[in-house]
């Protein structure tokens, strides 16, 4: 297979929250070299910023989303340890505290998680 001058689009070699402005930046660059008339550039430009827009507004849908169920699923593991608020009245068994500290490990990932998703949304609210 033969190479061309014309890179092209070139994949996504490294991960990236949001590679898609760099596919958009692609795109633009590839279609300058091309002889189009103004209105098909200008058309495309526009169908490739609403296409831009409706992935930022699906993306904050899906992250809100997420964040949602997880902070419901934080809340019920929460009620769940209960217990450990009277340990010093109702001392608990070594299973249950071996179970708790699971739990808790659980949940310290569930946060980070919905953290992570919480600074993304915020990441991408400003640019919408």
């Amino acid at each position: 297979m033969e190479e061309s001058d014309t890179p092209g689009l070139m994949p996504d070699t490294g991960p990236r929250s949001d590679p898609f402005p760099d596919v958009i930046e692609q795109i633009h660059r590839e279609l300058q070299r091309l002889d189009m008339p103004c209105t098909c550039k200008e058309q495309l430009d526009r169908t490739i910023v609403a296409i831009e827009t409706w992935r930022k507004l699906k993306l904050q849908k899906d992250l809100t989303g997420n964040i949602e169920t997880e902070y419901a699923h934080m809340v019920s593991g929460i009620s769940f340890l209960g217990d450990l608020a009277h340990l010093s009245r109702k001392p608990l068994t070594r299973q249950e505290m071996i179970d708790h500290a699971e739990s808790l490990k659980f949940l310290a990932d569930m946060a980070d998680r919905c953290a992570r998703r919480l600074t993304e949304l915020a990441r991408i609210s400003g640019k919408i």
